[in-house]
């Protein structure tokens, strides 16, 4: 899978593609946080510069490994798009 499937799709594809983006960011931060929690005993106080580096290391480490799963979210994306079509682009039209 490539990009170039989901964009076959459209805008729906290109918007289901970002819905996965946001869904994979909003997993990483608590993700991170956690890691730092659970590496050095405490949550993270965004007031100190090496918590905050650690934070960012670890949704950094964890965007890199995210890359081997690319085809999964491609996939999502995919199977998203007729959904996201039907349901956000084209919600006021259609039979009644």
């Amino acid at each position: 899978l490539e990009f170039a499937d989901v964009k076959k799709y459209g805008v729906a594809g290109t918007v289901a593609y970002v819905i996965t983006e946001l869904a994979f960011w909003i997993v990483a931060f608590p993700v991170a946080a956690t890691a730092l929690y659970n590496t050095s005993g405490h949550w993270p106080d965004f007031g100190d510069n090496a918590d905050r580096a650690a934070v960012l290391g670890f949704i950094f480490a964890g965007a890199n490994v995210a890359r081997l799963a690319v085809p999964l979210r491609l996939g999502a994306a995919l199977a998203l798009a007729p959904w996201v079509d039907e349901n956000l682009l084209n919600r006021g039209e259609g039979g009644g």
